[in-house]
């Protein structure tokens, strides 16, 4: 393949400013990077909380917005083993003050970057909408308690969205546990297909009043992994689990889908911090947890797809990125407003 000359990328210039396009030159790759054309990059809550962080807006130089994507490798550094011109990949790719995936073209270390082939039987589309979510599901299980001769029983709280669809389908084909999943009636069966043991509507079921009856009439739970955040089962956890389960929230106990969450909450809630000592030493443990960058679980992953035991769900593909139409636009929007099953992914030409 030809080495390309240009590169087309949305930027963001300052704190929540809007993108821009931007057209520079391609450097030369690295001995030890890759070159991909992507031809599509999915967008995460994550993604619009850095571009509207004070924390990041400070940071001098411009910063992209993206960090899933699929695509082919275009070129391979002198010093790459393993990966070929040509070869279909999906990765993350996290440089928080760097590029993104909004891009033509990005440079990736295999070494240490989460990068693994493309199963042919998803689109890049789909391919596009796994990595963060599956490296921070896989995350959220490895909080589960050492197996025993039962079966481990999960709750999952935003079971419908990005990571939460892949949790109940990973704690069940990966880690046998039963399911407990909430998510609105819209979505019930949805999750049901995932696999969910039980579902509950938090639109018309009290959560806290119902969990307690599903505790009360079985054993108590290993997990509760929350996708949503905010503080609301938080009273109630420690009467749910058992002393060597876990609460784990990917949010923290903000509620402003506008601003960051996962451990960076830890320094604005003293309250967590609190939770995580007394969790710690005590039990039921507690953690805010961020994402395994491992390409193993993308492997993983792409396995369970080819075997047809794990599904994606995107719900929507726009075209129209670096254009008139701006679309990204649009992805932001639909991310901000909520209730997203699954995600919502870009077409880059």
């Amino acid at each position: 393949m030809e080495y390309p000359k240009i590169n087309h990328a949305l930027v963001t210039p300052g704190l929540g400013a809007s993108l821009i396009l931007t057209e520079k030159v391609v450097s030369p790759l690295l001995e030890n990077e890759l070159l991909i054309k992507v031809h599509a990059a999915s967008i995460n809550p994550v993604d619009i909380q850095l571009w509207r962080s004070g924390l990041v807006g400070v940071v001098a130089g411009e910063k992209g917005m993206g960090r899933d994507y699929s695509g082919t490798i275009i070129a391979v550094g002198s010093n790459v083993k393993g990966w070929n011109v040509g070869d279909e990949v999906f990765g993350f790719l996290f440089k928080a003050l760097g590029p993104g995936t909004f891009s033509e073209y990005i440079n990736v270390l295999p070494s240490s970057g989460p990068i693994a082939r493309k199963p042919d039987v998803l689109t890049h589309e789909q391919a596009a909408s796994i990595p963060l979510v599956v490296l921070t599901a896989y995350a959220c299980l490895g909080w589960l308690p050492p197996q025993t001769d039962r079966q481990r029983r999960v709750i999952v709280r935003g079971a419908s969205g990005g990571t939460g669809m892949w949790v109940v389908q990973l704690a069940k084909v990966g880690y046998n546990c039963h399911v407990t999943a909430i998510c609105s009636s819209r979505n019930a069966q949805f999750v049901k297909e995932l696999g969910a043991d039980e579902v509950i509507d938090y639109t018309s079921q009290n959560i806290s009043t119902t969990l307690q009856a599903h505790r009360e009439s079985s054993t108590a739970f290993d997990l509760l992994i929350d996708c949503v955040g905010g503080t609301e089962l938080v009273p109630i956890y420690p009467q749910l689990l058992h002393t060597r389960g876990a609460y784990v929230t990917i949010v923290g106990d903000k509620s402003n889908v506008k601003t960051l969450g996962g451990p960076i909450t830890y320094f604005t809630s003293p309250a967590q911090c609190i939770r995580y000592i007394k969790g710690y030493i005590w039990g039921p443990r507690y953690a805010c947890i961020s994402l395994h960058q491992k390409s193993s679980y993308l492997e993983e992953v792409a396995r369970l797809v080819e075997k047809g035991e794990v599904k994606t769900e995107v719900q929507e593909v726009l075209d129209g990125i670096f254009d008139e139409r701006e679309s990204w636009r649009k992805a932001v929007q639909l991310m901000e407003d909520g209730r997203v099953r699954g995600k919502v992914v870009l077409r880059i030409p």
